[in-house]
C-alpha cells in the first residue's frame, strides 16, 4: 500500500488536505493535452438520481445523454391536462361520464366512487376527459392522479386510473392503455397493448413487501411510460416497472389516450363496499420540442389539412372528385336539427344552398359540420385544434325576393349533429354536451332583392383568425352555422366557400 502523507508530492505516495480528505487526480488530459490516466475511457461518468430507494432499498442511478457535438439532451415538460375535483358540478365540456347502478357523486373534496356503496355484481362506472392526448416515440407521457380508497381492497372490485381507452358497457374494462389497478389481490401496474395486458404487482423493499396503502389517505400515483419501459411511483417513489414486451414498440397500441378511471363489480357480489375519492389528476409531455406549438408538430408529424393515419385519407374536402375536377354539389336547404344531405361534412368545401322553401327566417341552419374522428387503439384520438375560417358567397342562381341578411357563428363540442343537442345534468350517465358558439360578426352579409347570377354577396370580411384557438376533441363536431334575417326569398341558390384552418394534436 502507498504511503499518504499530508502534502506530500512525491512518487509512489499519496495526499491528503489538513481535513483528512484524500487527494485524487482523475483520469484525463493534462493542459497541454498528455493523457493521463488512461485518458477519456477511464474517464468518471456523470450519473443523477432517479430513485433515492427509501422505499425500495435500492439506488437507481441513470447517466444523461449527451450527443457528439458534446450537447446535453434535455426535455421540459408540457402541460396537456390538468384538473382539481374542487367543485359541485361536473365539468360536462371537459369530462364524460357514464354508469350502470354503481354511481358516483362530485363534491368540493372530489368525485367519490360506488357513493350509494352497493355491492351488486355487474355493475359500474367510467369517467375521463373527451381529449386525448399524444403518446409514443422518444418522449415520455406523465400521468399523476391524486385518490384515496375508504377501504382496503375487496373481493369482485376493480379501479383502474391512468391514461386508457374505456370500454363502452359495463364493466367499462380498458381496451388500451397504462394505468394503476386495485383488486382483490392488491395493487398492480399495468400496461395494455389492444385489450393484452401485462402486470407488475406494486412493491417495496426491494420487492419483498407489497405496496399498501392507508385508508383514506390521499397518496399521488403516477405513470411514466417511454418507448422502452413503464414505471410506477407512488408519492415519488418507484413502486414498480415493466419493460415493452418481446415483439412491441411501445406500451400500447395506442398513438393518443385521454385521461380515465373506472369502478366496476363483476364476478359475483362485492366482499365490502370499496369507495375511491378522486381529488386532482395532471397529464405532462416530456421531450417535444419546446419552440413549437403541438398543432405546429401535429402538421409536420401528420401532415396539414388531411386525414389522419387510421382514418379517412386525403383531404378533409367534401366533394366527389371525377377526372381530377371536384364536382359541384347539389344545392340543399340547411337544416336545425341534422346536416342536410349534399351540404359538406367535413372542414372545407362548397355548401350549395337553395332559399327555395328554405330555412326560415331566425332559426339556426347547420351549413356545413365535420365530425372529429373517435379515438381507438387502432385509430388515432387527436384533438382538433382550429385557428381560423374563411367564407366568400357569390350567387349561383338568381335570388326571387326581397333583401336578407345572413349572420354567421361556429358550433363546436356538440355530441350530436343537431343544435338542439342538450347538455347532461351533472353525473348523469352518458354525457352529452351542446353545442359553445363563436360568433363571426364581419361575416355577416347582406343579399339584395333580386340579386344577379354571378355576383358576390356583400361581406365585412374573408378570412377571421382566431387568436384564441378552438379545440375540438375526438367524437364531437364542430360546425358553420347560418341564421336569416329578413324575408326570406322565394327562390335563388347561394353557393358558400369555406376553409378552417387547423391542425392536430
Amino acid at each position: 500500500m502507498a504511503i499518504i502523507e499530508t502534502g506530500s508530492a512525491a512518487v509512489g505516495t499519496a495526499s491528503v488536505d489538513t481535513d483528512n480528505n484524500l487527494q485524487v487526480v482523475a483520469p484525463g488530459f493534462t493542459a497541454d493535452g498528455t493523457e493521463r490516466g488512461g485518458g477519456s475511457l477511464n474517464a468518471e461518468a456523470m450519473f443523477s438520481e432517479v430513485d433515492d430507494g427509501t422505499l425500495t432499498g435500492v439506488r437507481e442511478m441513470l447517466s444523461p445523454e449527451v450527443d457528439k457535438d458534446f450537447r446535453l439532451r434535455v426535455a421540459h415538460d408540457n402541460v396537456v391536462d390538468q384538473e382539481l375535483f374542487n367543485y359541485t358540478a361536473q365539468n360536462t365540456g371537459k369530462h364524460t361520464f357514464t354508469f350502470t347502478t354503481l354511481a358516483a357523486t362530485i363534491a368540493a373534496s372530489g368525485i367519490t366512487t360506488n357513493s350509494s356503496s352497493i355491492t351488486t355484481t355487474t355493475t359500474g362506472l367510467t369517467y375521463g376527459t373527451f381529449a386525448m392526448f399524444p403518446i409514443g416515440g422518444t418522449q415520455n407521457i406523465v400521468c399523476e392522479t391524486s385518490v384515496s380508497f375508504t377501504a382496503q381492497p375487496v373481493a369482485n372490485v376493480i379501479i383502474d386510473f391512468g391514461l386508457f381507452q374505456r370500454g363502452a358497457t359495463t364493466a367499462f374494462a380498458p381496451l388500451d392503455g397504462i394505468y394503476f389497478r386495485v383488486n382483490s389481490s392488491g395493487m398492480f401496474g399495468v400496461i395494455n397493448s389492444n385489450g393484452t395486458e401485462t402486470t407488475v404487482a406494486l412493491t417495496i423493499n426491494q420487492g419483498a413487501d407489497p405496496f399498501l396503502y392507508t385508508d383514506n389517505a390521499v397518496n399521488r400515483y403516477l405513470i411514466q411510460t417511454s418507448n422502452v419501459s413503464t414505471t410506477f411511483w407512488v408519492n415519488n417513489y418507484k413502486v414498480g416497472e415493466i419493460l415493452n414486451p418481446t415483439g412491441t414498440n411501445f406500451a400500447c397500441k395506442s398513438q393518443a389516450l385521454p385521461y380515465s378511471f373506472r369502478h366496476a363489480i363483476v364476478g359475483g357480489a362485492a366482499g365490502g363496499v370499496l369507495q375511491a375519492i378522486f381529488t386532482d389528476y395532471r397529464v405532462h409531455i416530456r421531450g417535444l420540442q419546446y419552440a413549437d406549438s403541438l398543432g405546429t408538430i401535429g402538421n409536420r408529424v401528420f401532415g396539414s389539412y388531411q386525414g389522419l393515419s387510421g382514418g379517412t385519407m386525403g383531404q378533409l374536402i367534401a366533394g366527389t372528385v371525377t377526372s381530377g375536377t371536384l364536382v359541384k354539389p347539389t344545392a340543399a336547404v340547411p337544416l336545425n336539427a341534422s346536416l342536410a344531405a349534399n351540404l359538406p361534412n367535413s372542414l372545407g368545401g362548397r355548401a350549395y344552398e337553395t332559399l327555395t322553401a328554405g330555412l326560415a327566417a331566425n332559426v339556426d341552419g347547420i351549413l356545413a359540420s365535420f365530425t372529429v374522428p373517435a379515438g381507438s387503439a387502432l385509430v388515432q384520438g387527436r384533438r382538433l385544434k382550429v385557428t381560423g375560417i374563411q367564407l366568400r358567397s357569390h350567387i349561383s342562381t338568381v335570388i326571387v325576393g326581397t333583401a336578407i341578411t345572413n349572420e354567421y357563428y361556429i358550433a363546436f363540442g356538440h355530441t350530436a349533429d343537431s343544435m338542439a343537442t342538450t347538455e347532461s345534468a351533472s353525473m348523469a350517465t352518458a354525457t352529452t354536451k351542446a353545442p359553445r358558439r363563436i360568433m363571426l360578426p364581419d361575416f355577416t352579409q347582406i343579399i339584395t332583392a333580386a340579386q344577379a347570377v354571378t355576383t358576390f354577396v356583400s361581406q365585412g370580411a374573408g378570412y377571421i383568425r382566431f387568436d384564441n384557438p378552438i379545440y375540438v376533441n375526438p367524437s364531437e363536431r364542430i360546425a358553420l352555422i347560418i341564421n336569416k334575417t329578413g324575408t326570406v326569398p322565394t327562390s335563388g341558390v347561394v353557393a358558400h366557400i369555406y376553409q378552417f384552418d387547423y391542425s392536430w394534436e
